[in-house]
């Protein structure tokens, strides 16, 4: 819906989403991007993420690896941030598609950075369930979307 809503962002809309960043539930209905780029090359941020919180026992060095890619994440995130802030010309679209992966961005930091100690498998579960869930759900979205293309 929103890559559609070229209207321009009004600066009451842009401090909404700002807030929305900030909120203690910044998070709910947002994923881990499935593909992002850091330093040139793409990351399969969703299933790098997946694989190290569903690690029951990770080395030393995975972790390492892992705090330093959510430090990555984080980075981009805040980097995206700062362009919401201060692009000129962004649509409402365009500005929830930065929100969106702003949040799956820290999303994706919080899960790393929280996934240590026994629990990390049931976290990891719930994790794949909601990625399931958010697949049915476009597969639902795109369905309404072509009926409606046939009926108009």
């Amino acid at each position: 819906k929103w890559d559609y809503d070229r209207s321009p962002l009004s600066e009451d809309d842009r401090n909404r989403i700002l807030s929305r960043i900030h909120s203690a539930l910044y998070w709910v209905g947002k994923f881990v991007p499935e593909e992002e780029i850091f330093e040139g090359r793409t990351v399969p941020l969703r299933d790098v993420v997946f694989h190290f919180v569903s690690n029951p026992s990770p080395t030393d060095s995975e972790v390492q690896e892992a705090l330093l890619l959510a430090d990555r994440m984080e980075k981009k995130a805040r980097g995206l941030e700062e362009e919401l802030k201060t692009e000129e010309g962004l649509t409402k679209g365009g500005a929830h598609i930065l929100l969106d992966e702003i949040c799956g961005l820290l999303r994706g930091v919080d899960e790393v950075r929280t996934a240590t100690g026994p629990d990390a498998s049931l976290k990891a579960k719930a994790l794949m369930s909601k990625v399931n869930d958010e697949r049915r759900w476009q597969e639902f979205l795109k369905s309404v979307s072509w009926i409606n293309s046939v009926e108009h």
